[in-house]
């Protein structure tokens, strides 16, 4: 029986239509849809100051790195200004990452292992605002991408002969650093990875080499904006952003500093109770069921990143967990492989397939969620408005923060009452900036004098005629 499930599972047909099948869902799942979801506030920053960048003006966002922001730019002269091009560049970076970890894990594991790894990474839930991380056109997604892609080339120098493959991982591992800064914590790992081999001779040469052609990299890439200044600057800016905190809402209650918990509770709402779950099993597999130097570099490095992200930063925003879940899923697979192989029969056999079969359900899940995604919230708001026309003028929004309403509302609108007149007041549901007395008071006071109409979780109010400014420190109806 054993020897036929054996043939079965080498048949050139079943490895081809498994293959094809995880190929076209991952098509799918990265580019199918891709306006549905609102644009984000933070993408669309990077959008603008990748067109920026290529027009020659760096003075946009200069408290991150620049790499993910030119690709972006490129991105745009190709498919038109806006976050298509962007979010198509970061589409094709999660297939290549899916690819990669194919090509690594097949060849460290074999076929199926290799099938595995990929199919996780491109098809399961990562989720942030609805839909998943990596169909935004954020930094995050660049970062992690070029991270694995350095690794698994770093990977590939030291199991053979080709010194190249050191200064090609380097020249990767800048790109990483100067799209997000944040994977420069995984130096440790490649540091490791000729001891792991007991190979410490390595490190003169191929480890030379990669650390020339990483600081090369990073010096022509961070050029055209100044270096000097630029990372001066990044480094105030992230050093008083981590000292001061950031308001955000975790698990219910505004935090402005992060609890140790929080990428942890991102991470389960964001990839859902069934997959995390499985990937914590198949980790813990990983770690118990005879781990080898594979699984001890991807470890150290998982490692790295999880420390940073929870003690070292005391801020955590709700796409951080994204950037270890590569390597989470990486050995999640190795753990998961190892449980049929490792493991008395039939027994390890049954919870292996039990664990590939629960990681379906959520895929399939993802994939009618990204096909009934569409703009709401303010984009149905800057809609509204248009539709009745108010498609110019100010717009003064309360418990809505600017990273939500500049890309729908850049120039135009202001949570500031004397940035006048406007000819809306929107009220978000944001409870870390209610509105203030003022504006709560005009509402109050000139109800008769305006329309109010709900849309999604924002209440509009227009004045019935001319428009709202303020006058004397007090906001009024102007005719």
């Amino acid at each position: 029986m054993r020897n036929g499930l054996g043939r079965l599972s080498d048949a050139p047909a079943l490895r081809l239509g498994a293959l094809v099948v995880v190929a076209v869902w991952a098509l799918y799942q990265c580019f199918w849809n891709l306006l549905g979801h609102n644009v984000h506030g933070d993408e669309s920053i990077y959008v603008r100051a990748g067109w920026s960048y290529l027009h020659g003006d760096f003075s946009a966002n200069r408290e991150h790195p620049p790499t993910a922001k030119y690709l972006f730019g490129a991105a745009q002269f190709v498919f038109g200004q806006g976050v298509l091009g962007p979010r198509i560049v970061v589409g094709v970076l999660v297939l290549a990452v899916g690819v990669t970890l194919f090509w690594w894990f097949r060849r460290e594991l074999g076929y199926w292992s290799g099938l595995l790894v990929a199919a996780v990474w491109l098809l399961t839930p990562r989720a942030f605002l609805g839909t998943r991380v990596d169909r935004y056109a954020l930094l995050d997604p660049v970062m992690i991408a070029f991270a694995v892609f350095a690794l698994a080339v770093a990977w590939a120098w030291i199991r053979s002969d080709r010194v190249w493959l050191a200064p090609l991982s380097g020249v990767l591992f800048a790109v990483s650093v100067t799209s997000k800064v944040s994977t420069i914590v995984l130096l440790p790992a490649f540091l490791l990875l000729p001891l792991l081999f007991r190979q410490p001779w390595r490190i003169l040469v191929g480890g030379s080499a990669w650390l020339i052609a990483f600081v090369l990299a990073t010096v022509a890439l961070y050029a055209p904006m100044g270096m000097r200044s630029a990372i001066v600057y990044m480094v105030q800016f992230q050093y008083g952003q981590n000292e001061h905190g950031h308001p955000l809402s975790i698990a219910g209650s505004v935090h402005t500093f992060a609890p140790w918990w929080a990428n942890a509770w991102f991470l389960w709402s964001g990839v859902g109770a069934v997959t995390t779950t499985v990937l914590v099993i198949g980790l813990l597999a990983a770690l118990v069921l005879r781990p080898d130097r594979l699984v001890a570099y991807l470890a150290v490095a998982l490692g790295l990143l999880v420390v940073f992200y929870t003690v070292v930063a005391h801020i955590a925003l709700a796409n951080y967990y994204a950037a270890w879940m590569p390597l989470l899923i990486a050995l999640a697979a190795i753990g998961i492989t190892r449980l049929a192989t490792r493991t008395p029969r039939p027994i390890g056999g049954v919870v292996t397939a039990v664990l590939v079969v629960a990681l379906v359900v959520p895929s399939a899940a993802e994939s009618i969620t990204i096909a009934r995604t569409h703009p709401d919230g303010i984009a149905r708001v800057d809609a509204w408005l248009d539709r009745h026309g108010r498609a110019t003028g100010g717009v003064l929004f309360a418990a809505a923060t600017p990273t939500l309403t500049d890309p729908y509302f850049a120039g135009r609108g202001s949570m500031e009452p004397d940035d006048g007149p406007f000819v809306a007041i929107v009220v978000g549901d944001d409870r870390r900036f209610p509105p203030s007395g003022e504006v709560s008071t005009f509402l109050d006071e000139h109800a008769d004098e305006l329309s109010r109409t709900t849309v999604d979780d924002f209440t509009v109010w227009t004045p019935r005629s001319g428009v709202v400014e303020e006058r004397d420190g007090r906001l009024t109806v102007v005719r």
